[in-house]
């Protein structure tokens, strides 16, 4: 813990379990922490309507000051798997977060969420028929389709995607 104790306020990103990120801020909202999720509008195929989503799924900011006794409190929180930093927290630049909320915040009626993805990504598929089959992407389409390409039994299938049904593959997943 030593060397992230802090005299004054700064930013932190957290990483949360899956569909976590509500529970958490709740959490630690309660908790009296400053906390912030961002969240996008994003098209529901299956409900077929617009929703909000976090912006960086699995992410939530907290601002504080950092002390042991408060990092024990954060870190203890049910969801939370770590904060995000090498050996110790890395504290955001106040001027990102505000970056993220003018963009999202300001023009949230015309941003859309969209996982960054470039080719040759490995991708994983989290919704409709190629759920949780894991490729490549191998081309970006007309707006927010992808073509993708899944390893089946030795053998590449090609498909267009929409890119909301996509997601980079974690580190931790290959």
């Amino acid at each position: 813990m030593e060397g992230i104790l802090l005299n004054d306020q700064r930013w932190y990103a957290i990483f949360t379990h899956v569909n976590f990120e509500e529970r958490v801020v709740n959490s630690l909202e309660t908790q009296g922490f400053e906390v912030y999720l961002p969240r996008l509008k994003s098209w529901d195929r299956r409900r077929k309507t617009l929703i909000l989503k976090p912006a960086f799924p699995r992410y939530i900011f907290v601002r504080c000051q950092l002390t042991k006794d408060k990092w024990l409190k954060i870190k203890k929180t049910r969801g939370i798997i770590q904060f995000v930093g090498m050996d110790k927290p890395q504290p955001i630049p106040y001027h990102e977060i505000q970056s993220v909320r003018i963009v999202i915040e300001g023009a949230n009626s015309d941003v859309e969420g969209q996982p960054f993805l470039k080719v040759g990504d490995k991708v994983k598929v989290v919704s409709g028929p190629f759920k949780d089959a894991v490729g490549y992407l191998i081309e970006v389409r007309k707006r927010y389709k992808l073509l993708v390409g899944i390893e089946i039994l030795g053998r590449a299938v090609v498909t267009e995607i929409d890119a909301s049904c996509v997601r980079p593959l974690e580190p931790w997943e290959r």
